[in-house]
């Protein structure tokens, strides 16, 4: 037998091999693919799908990072755990019909009562995991929009109420994870009906040796395989809170993925015309935005561009402006009329080839976290190095380019807080004007910078627009003088269009009366170059800015171009000094996490009594299965009765004892955990809301990587304080009773296999050392992709007016491509490690067996207990 299993140690070890080696690349492989296509997806939606269903940036990062996180965990080690546990129930199973199927049968319903509570409370799982997210959803906005905005926070101190709104959403999430501990305790409690089995087994196994024939060894032997197989299922049983957990992120990331958008930009179809003059009009179109539809944005509006002229749009806050431009990029659709492009209405046009023809410039340029160069190249991906500094030329940005240490190379920060609001304006301009389009929209351009900037960025787009139908938008009206044309807009229908000159003789025009509100403003504030359209300035104002707020809600400003600049030269001392204060910090130790725990102290001790009582099951369960065999021995039928009642009795204890105490341990974790997670997160945030703004601009320290750690860190430290925490005293009680209970009853054969321990441990501890070193490379670049992601959802007007989706996907493989080699070797270790800790327990039954025999022939030891 000692031989036997030695030969199935060494099948294991390929086995268990090939098990760790393919799952974990497999989990790997899937999760960054469905990163990649999950961004794809996300980029592919219209804008209106933004506006309806996703609130902030924050539910994108989620899903990104830790939603795929949770399905690469579950495909690594889950699934095939799962599979492994199943295959043992099966085998089992199958070896006890063949061996004895009275029994077989007799026992095989009991697998049902381990089937059933875990799949009601699998299912209770379930909705409690996407509660506990839409929850937390609700508290990771609040952050993300309040770091994204930390300049605005900061300026009016906001850090208190910040703090305060983001502690009140977080207790939705502490009373649903309470629920779940609860839950998850009814879970694994239930597998405590395996004792049970025995229970029955032992009964109706004595009644099969007394009355039946049975042989006592072949009866232990098929109630062995039952139990074994009810314990694999068990086992099994306790990774459904993890496939519920990762079948809702699925869930989620799959409805993203399957939603095909009415406005595509990947559909191909569509015509593309071979000349373009450049020539727009608007004929009857009516809007309004899909979050707000019974406000109307644009009544019977109707406005004829000609080709190569400049057209001005003015009018209060709120007025349709700004619509005209969304609807001219497709990012909506008109509820009425149409919109003609050269004559063609543009939802007969090729998306991709529709947004091509525009270069768009706004008030806050979106400018990604990577080189000048590279963001100029979202405008033209295939351009030049020729082509780039010729942009840069005509937008005027190529003399202050060169000025930088780096030139081109230069990194711009995230949102591009390293360069000031007249440098930022115009890469953005060269960015528009690469692709050398058809026409160019120029959102309120120079509206934020101050008077010296805007000279610079307005000879830019004068330059820019040469040769070009240009649609400018415009609160100050010095700077469109010179326009062809000018559209007066008030409660989303044109009032008044003409040139400057045209407009101006009329002393009782709306036009008239802005120029001389500016000019009286001017002349009381002389000081003010920057003094724009007073918002009283129109009796236009209405609650449609409303609507202009809710379409442009991704588009979140991280600051003025005053701060900006101030920020760039104080930036790089700050990151010195946060580097040196890093290293200066000390490893933070388990006691001092404990000590977050401290109000908890009670549900501690309750919990870790739980967890202690649990440890002592299995070796009590262990002893008594022992003693039970010699029953099966015995001659005296009233003796194997009486002795059979008490096993009987112990089994069915040991199964009411083990459900108790599963559910008081998880839900007293699970309390201790939550209010730990909750407090962590509050500190976290208070902590980060007191540190300057310059620490904020460095990369690693985006907006998307800060919530990103949030959501993670802070599960990371539950992770411990709770499973883990539990899963510690639970082992270090089971050791200790097993190992003394193994030295009283028999010291020698105790001895020699505490002694092989150690090497096991060693085999067990690498193989988690080596995974837990491949998690932390998967969560390395799932910051990068959290930071890619945060950068490509708020600037998704951006990305969607230039096509630059698949640069964006570019670039998230691109920093992927690291860890995804590394993931490879790691692959290879893992497999090492699960096959040689598996193996080694084998090969330690058979010196188990081998050295127990010999005890036994020299009379050491008996079988009975």
């Amino acid at each position: 037998n000692s031989v036997t299993l030695l030969y199935l140690a060494c099948g294991s070890w390929f086995a268990c091999f090939l098990e760790g080696f393919c799952w974990s690349r497999t989990g790997e492989r899937q999760a960054t693919r469905m990163r990649a296509r999950y961004l794809k997806a996300v980029l592919r939606q219209d804008v209106g799908y933004f506006d309806l269903h996703v609130s902030s940036t924050a539910e994108v990062i989620t899903s990104v990072s830790n939603d795929s996180l949770v399905i690469q965990d579950v495909l690594s080690e889950k699934v095939p755990n799962f599979l492994m546990n199943v295959a043992i129930f099966v085998g089992c199973y199958m070896v006890a019909f063949i061996m004895l199927w009275r029994l077989a049968i007799v026992g095989f319903p009991f697998a049902g009562l381990l089937v059933i509570p875990g799949l009601m409370y699998g299912r209770g799982l379930i909705g409690i995991a996407r509660k506990i997210r839409e929850e937390y959803n609700k508290a990771g906005t609040i952050a993300e929009q309040a770091i994204s905005s930390i300049r605005t926070v900061y300026a009016f101190v906001g850090e208190t109420k910040t703090i305060a709104e983001f502690s009140a959403a977080l207790q939705g999430s502490v009373k649903l994870g309470l629920k779940q501990g609860l839950a998850k305790g009814l879970a694994i409690g239930s597998n405590g009906v395996v004792f049970a089995t025995w229970s029955f087994m032992a009964y109706y196994g004595s009644r099969m040796v007394m009355y039946q024939g049975a042989k006592g060894g072949t009866v232990f032997i098929v109630g062995a395989a039952i139990a074994m197989g009810g314990l694999a299922l068990g086992a099994s049983l306790s990774n459904l809170k993890y496939f519920s957990e990762a079948c809702s992120a699925g869930e989620r990331i799959m409805e993203v993925i399957r939603r095909v958008p009415k406005i595509d930009s990947d559909n191909l179809e569509g015509e593309i015309m071979e000349k373009f003059s450049g020539s727009v009009e608007f004929k009857h179109v009516e809007f309004a935005y899909p979050s707000r539809p019974e406000t109307m944005i644009l009544k019977d509006f109707s406005l004829t561009i000609p080709a190569g002229k400049t057209v001005a749009l003015v009018g209060g806050s709120g007025s349709g402006k700004s619509t005209v431009i969304a609807l001219l990029q497709r990012f909506y659709d008109p509820l009425g009329g149409e919109i003609l492009l050269g004559g063609v209405a543009i939802d007969k046009l090729q998306v991709k080839w529709l947004r091509s023809q525009m270069g768009l410039v706004s008030q806050e340029p979106a400018l990604f976290a990577t080189t000048i160069k590279e963001n100029i190249l979202f405008g033209k991906e295939d351009a030049t190095m020729e082509e780039i500094i010729e942009a840069a030329k005509a937008s005027n940005a190529h003399n202050f380019i060169c000025q930088l240490p780096q030139g081109y190379d230069t990194q711009v920060g995230e949102r591009g807080v390293q360069m000031s609001g007249g440098q930022k304006q115009r890469i953005a301009i060269a960015k528009a004007i690469i692709k050398a389009p058809q026409i160019l929209l120029l959102d309120e351009a120079t509206s934020a910078l101050d008077s010296e900037s805007e000279r610079v960025v307005q000879e830019a787009i004068d330059q820019a627009s040469i040769g070009r139908t240009t649609i400018v938008i415009a609160h100050r009206l010095s700077t469109i003088r010179n326009a062809d044309l000018i559209a007066v807009f008030q409660n989303g229908q044109v009032i008044e269009i003409g040139s400057h000159d045209e407009l101006i003789e009329n002393q009782n025009g709306h036009y008239t009366s802005l120029v001389h509100l500016q000019q009286t403003e001017k002349e009381k504030n002389p000081e003010e170059a920057n003094s724009t359209l007073p918002t009283c300035a129109s009796s236009s104002i209405t609650n449609m800015d409303i609507n202009n707020t809710s379409s442009r809600r991704l588009s979140l400003v991280s600051g003025s171009s005053s701060a900006n600049s101030f920020s760039q030269n104080r930036a790089p001392l700050a990151g010195v000094s946060v580097v040196e204060d890093q290293e200066k910090l000390p490893i933070p130790s388990f006691r001092r996490l404990l000590a977050l725990n401290l109000p908890e102290w009670k549900q501690a001790m309750m919990g870790c009594s739980c967890a202690i009582l649990f440890g002592a099951v299995q070796p009590v369960y262990a002893f008594s299965l022992g003693s039970m065999i010699s029953v099966y021995f015995l001659t005296n039928h009233d003796e194997i009765k009486e002795k059979t009642k008490i096993y009987a009795l112990c089994f069915l204890g040991l199964s009411v004892f083990s459900f108790l105490i599963n559910v008081g341990q998880h839900y007293n974790f699970a309390y201790m955990g939550e209010y730990l997670t909750k407090r962590i997160r509050e500190r976290m945030l208070s902590k980060i809301l007191t540190f300057e703004v310059g620490w904020l601009d460095q990369d690693e320290n985006s907006s998307g990587a800060i919530c990103s750690r949030l959501a993670k860190d802070a599960n990371v430290v539950r992770s411990l304080v709770g499973d883990r925490m539990a899963l510690v005293v639970q082992t270090i009680s089971a050791v200790t009773i097993a190992f003394t209970m193994g030295l009283v009853i028999a010291w020698r054969l105790a001895l020699v296999m505490i002694a092989v321990q150690p090497i096991i441990i060693v085999c067990f501890y690498a193989r988690r050392v080596l995974l837990k070193s491949m998690s932390q490379k998967a969560i390395k670049a799932q910051e990068e992709s959290s930071k890619l992601a945060a950068e490509a959802v708020s600037n998704l007007r951006t990305i969607t007016a230039f096509s630059s989706q698949d640069r964006i996907l570019k670039m998230l493989d691109k920093a992927q491509e690291g860890p995804r080699r590394e993931s490879i070797r790691q692959s290879w270790f893992a497999g090492i490690g699960l096959g040689t800790s598996t193996s080694l327990t084998t090969c330690t039954w058979a010196l188990d067996f081998w050295y127990g025999g010999k005890l036994m022939s020299h009379g050491y030891i008996t079988a009975k207990a």
